[in-house]
């Protein structure tokens, strides 16, 4: 069975809709809306505590460059993840570094396999690795074979060698998604694909899937609109999200992770008023459903897949690593970079209530072959990304 079609397609917004929301804030800051402007962060945009940890340095200048385990760990939080739960914890050790999973930061219904939470500690993983080089370790990764609730995912064992300064590691302060528009008239060179898919070389259970055609990007589109629409019907899964957005600016800096209007892409002036008006889980829903079909699918230059040979957690960590690595490479060639997982977060849903699996069957077409793990979009942006909220490096490690 296939995902049926939307009957009823979102708008951009209007005209009267835009003055409504203008006219909204005008009275907000004129009935006294100015303490809640400052409050609510309008005009400190990615500034405050949450956001220090992308200053670290990437200059990587080998005179200069300590030799410190620790270190290695303030590069490593910069990973992309799954809507910013930041789900790693790390043990430092002189020649070692462990990696676990901090599984109270789960996902609930929407990542019920840890697919996603899996796929974010190799993203760390791959950040780590780039950062040790960098600094003169030579990084020899074992992954733990388990069960999905295993919590130590990895152990990193370092030992001397000559560094070696990536290009990729110096994008890591500069990698955010971006869940802005594209530019539509900017298409994607068919080689710059085909470089990209060569950063699998070293990931030998992990490949990329391009859907760059006007047929292929109709239907991943179709697709992925439907599976939000699925989501946002699905009660649990619905909360399961939203509780990870943080609308305001003592629980940006009081939680540092999660999702945030900052970084959804949108042009300054929406942003500060998305900051002044209310929110509830409704209206959230809402906004994310247009802004999926009027902005993430139709503005995209191309979808990407993420396939794997089996749906191990090891595998879903190289695909981790390998997501990392592609939005590094991406982020030095000027791309722009987002995850749109909601199909896959469907059919981890379809496999935990034992229903039709709809979205699992169209996956594995999509597919072609192996498993489907991980969908994005790709495209050159309009609005330069604005960071996510981070917790620090000493706020993660064990002792």
């Amino acid at each position: 069975m296939e995902p049926t079609k939307s009957d009823q397609p979102h708008k951009n917004m209007s005209r009267r809709n835009f003055l409504k929301a203008s006219g909204a804030a005008l009275v907000l800051l004129a009935g006294g809306g100015l303490y809640r402007a400052v409050d609510q962060g309008v005009f400190s945009t990615a500034r405050g505590p949450a956001y220090v940890p992308w200053n670290v340095d990437v200059a990587f200048e080998p005179d200069l460059a300590e030799k410190d385990p620790v270190k290695l760990v303030q590069y490593a939080i910069l990973a992309a993840n799954a809507h910013n739960t930041q789900p790693w914890l790390f043990r430092v050790q002189d020649n070692r570094i462990d990696l676990f999973a901090d599984l109270s930061r789960n996902i609930g219904a929407m990542d019920p396999f840890y697919r996603e939470m899996n796929i974010s500690l190799g993203c760390a993983i791959e950040n780590l690795c780039l950062a040790a080089k960098a600094f003169g370790y030579e990084p020899k990764v074992q992954l733990h074979e388990g069960e999905f609730d295993r919590i130590k995912v990895a152990d990193i064992t370092l030992s001397d060698r000559i560094p070696e300064v990536s290009p990729l590691v110096r994008m890591m302060t500069k990698r955010h998604t971006h869940r802005g528009a594209y530019d539509t008239k900017q298409p994607i060179p068919e080689q710059l694909l085909r470089d990209m898919s060569l950063l699998s070389r070293d990931n030998p259970n992990a490949d990329l899937v391009w859907h760059a055609d006007d047929q292929s990007k109709k239907h991943v589109g179709a697709l992925i609109i439907q599976a939000t629409e699925a989501i946002i019907q699905d009660s649990v899964q619905a909360h399961d999200s939203h509780r990870w957005y943080r609308h305001t600016r003592e629980d940006i800096h009081r939680f540092k992770d999660g999702t945030t209007l900052d970084a959804t892409g949108n042009p300054a002036f929406i942003r500060a008023l998305g900051k002044l008006l209310p929110i509830s889980e409704a209206s959230s829903n809402d906004y994310w459903l247009s802004m999926t079909k009027d902005t993430h699918i139709p503005t995209a230059a191309a979808f990407g897949s993420i396939v794997v040979s089996a749906r191990s957690r090891t595998q879903l960590l190289e695909a981790g690593r390998l997501w990392q690595r592609v939005h590094l490479w991406a982020t030095s060639k000027g791309l722009a970079l987002h995850p749109l997982n909601q199909a896959n977060e469907r059919q981890d849903r379809e496999q935990q209530l034992g229903l039709e699996p709809v979205f699992g069957s169209a996956l594995q077409r999509l597919a072609g072959r192996g498993e489907h793990v991980f969908l994005f979009r790709i495209g050159y942006a309009r609005e330069q990304a604005i960071p996510s909220p981070r917790r620090a490096a000493e706020e993660v490690q064990l002792q």
